[in-house]
């Protein structure tokens, strides 16, 4: 556990560096606790804002993937974990594969949503403004950046499917 306390500069140590995760199983059984969404929310979020800091990728699921006959809790904690900012986690079965491509990838109502605000925002920033709504929502510069951020990573999935 004591890895935990040093995860930023172990994320940021090299720049050869493109991501970083926590192995659940082998850090509950480390720190003596039942591994479990619960118990490992925090140092899982810990190595996420890590990565984060260092500009490389979170890998991971918020609990533990030990249990990947229930493809129905898998596929919920997939969602779960891209929902807290994981972009892709480690398979230990090929059936997880698709659940994890499936899930982690920016859906179609996501790109087209996104596409909006991008192009919405762009006009806004021209007419100098700071804040728009769209749909009732407020999109400021954050929610700009996090809609550009989407659409590059739809379009470098699409760009790797396509090799």
């Amino acid at each position: 556990p004591a890895a935990l306390f040093r995860a930023q500069e172990i994320a940021a140590a090299d720049p050869r560096n493109t991501a970083s995760f926590l192995g659940g199983e082998d850090f509950a059984t480390a720190a003596g606790m039942v591994p479990d969404p619960e118990t490992l929310f925090l140092p899982k979020m810990t190595v996420l804002f890590a990565a984060r800091a260092a500009g490389i990728t979170p890998l991971g699921m918020i609990g533990t993937v030990a249990d990947y006959k229930d493809l129905g809790a898998v596929r919920e904690n997939i969602r779960r974990s891209r929902k807290f900012g994981f972009e892709g986690a480690s398979c230990i079965h090929p059936s997880v594969v698709p659940l994890l491509n499936a899930e982690m990838a920016p859906s179609g109502k996501e790109v087209d949503n996104a596409e909006r605000i991008v192009k919405a925002y762009a006009q806004a920033e021209k007419e100098g403004l700071g804040a728009i709504t769209i749909d009732g929502m407020m999109v400021d510069v954050p929610v700009a950046v996090r809609a550009r951020a989407l659409l590059a990573r739809h379009a470098a999935i699409r760009a790797r499917e396509s090799r």
